[in-house]
């Protein structure tokens, strides 16, 4: 007996070390894959990518300055998780309402003893007929409460990273995430309100259109499941283009302060002028924040693995190892929405600096040096900011030893942190 329990044991290790080495084999085939397109895509896509590394370096710098933001998931979660679960406790009370019905039957206990016969009254409730409706009315306030938080997470975000941009002097923000939630609350309530309203609407539609799908698939012909299931690829398509323009109107709001339509009107208008700009900031962005992710899930598997190689009491450690990596995804793509936020944010303030702005005395750039090497009439605004900064370090040198004309007011510097961004990243 324990001869054959050993040889047992003995295969069931041989076969658990088989399915682990083919699991690895396709996860190398899948890896292998991925790194090839992202090799492809970089040589292709290699003159088209400095603007989107700056814009990196530049959200890279202002989040160092206000490390805090990256807790802000955080937060945002806990607001989901409670609202999630308030919710659920609505649900059941929804679930649980109706008509107090009884139902009588009779029950016989013993077949031979005639007295054995009981009569048994059962109370069920009754739905009423509009009980639908309610749960529509229901699903959509979890739809437009979720999207509603996300919205204030965008807003308070892009709120953050604006207050950097548009100040000149970086030294003088203080509070930047705190003042943009502030903002939020104080100021664009209605703005965040109405557009995750317009999302919530959306896929309220597409769960509606997928009840309908899912109710009628066995008597619908070809042509009218071909045409639901286009239908519902178009919702998902519009659900994304809205919230697209969604995010850009709340970046939009938060350094001008203008109303909701006004915002995804002057957005849009922002964002075709600079079709070019958005087509590779999106696409290459997205594809380079993927890399972030698949490096944190990759690296997460490689350690889940060496754990758990040599654990005896663990046959299958691929599984694990799976979960580990895909929640280590989920927790990137988390943190890194930061990040995608405020791209998004200083590429939208750079372009309305670009327009806005010439770079002439009296009309200069917001933008760091870095930004202004990629704007068409960057040489002469260059030459202007390095004739200012001479102009504010001579006033210096002067205050410093007395010379100071007096009355002449000192300006304060355009870039104060110029000199210590070049030596950082030197």
């Amino acid at each position: 007996a324990v001869v054959s329990r050993r040889v047992r044991d003995s295969t069931i290790k041989l076969e658990s070390t088989a399915e682990n080495v083919d699991t690895l084999m396709y996860y190398a085939i899948i890896i292998s894959v991925i790194c090839l397109v992202v090799l492809l895509l970089i040589i292709f896509l290699r003159s088209r990518i400095g603007l989107m590394v700056t814009l990196f370096k530049e959200a890279g710098f202002m989040v160092m300055r206000m490390i805090i933001i990256l807790f802000t998931p955080i937060v945002l979660a806990l607001f989901i998780m409670a609202w999630a679960a308030l919710w659920s406790f609505v649900s059941a009370y929804v679930y649980t309402s109706g008509t107090p019905t009884e139902l009588l039957f009779t029950r016989e206990y013993n077949m031979d003893v005639p007295e054995s016969m009981a009569n048994i009254t059962m109370v069920y409730f009754k739905d009423h007929d509009y009980i639908n409706y309610v749960w529509l009315y229901h699903l959509f306030g979890l739809y437009w409460g979720t999207e509603f938080f996300l919205a204030c997470h965008e807003m308070a975000i892009a709120g953050a990273f604006v207050q950097f941009y548009w100040t000149r002097d970086k030294r003088k923000v203080h509070f930047p995430v705190v003042r943009g939630i502030w903002w939020v609350f104080r100021y664009h309530l209605g703005t965040v309100a109405f557009g995750s309203c317009i999302i919530a609407i959306i896929q309220l539609i597409r769960t509606i259109l997928a009840y309908i799908q899912n109710k009628t698939k066995d008597s619908q012909s070809e042509i009218v499941k071909y045409l639901l299931m286009c239908l519902q690829c178009c919702l998902w398509c519009f659900e994304k283009v809205m919230k697209f323009i969604n995010r850009n109107a709340y970046i939009y709001t938060a350094f001008k302060g203008s109303n909701f339509c006004s915002s995804c009107k002057k957005v849009f208008g922002l964002l075709l002028s600079n079709v070019v700009r958005v087509g590779v900031i999106n696409c290459v962005g997205a594809f380079i924040l993927f890399i972030g992710k698949f490096l944190v899930c990759l690296i997460t598997g490689v350690l889940g693995y060496f754990m758990l190689k040599d654990n005896s009491e663990l046959y299958y450690w691929a599984i694990p190892v799976l979960l580990a990596a895909i929640f280590a995804f989920a927790v990137a793509h988390t943190f890194f929405s930061v990040y995608e936020i405020g791209i998004d944010t200083i590429f939208i303030c750079f372009a309305e600096d670009e327009t806005i702005n010439d770079g002439t005395p009296g009309r200069e750039y917001y933008m760091s040096k870095n930004l202004m090497e990629w704007v068409d009439n960057s040489g002469e605004a260059l030459k202007n900011l390095k004739r200012k900064k001479k102009q504010q370090k001579a006033q210096a040198k002067a205050a410093k030893s007395g010379g100071e004309v007096a009355g002449d007011k000192q300006t304060s510097p355009m870039y104060p942190d110029l000199d210590e961004m070049e030596m950082t990243e030197k």
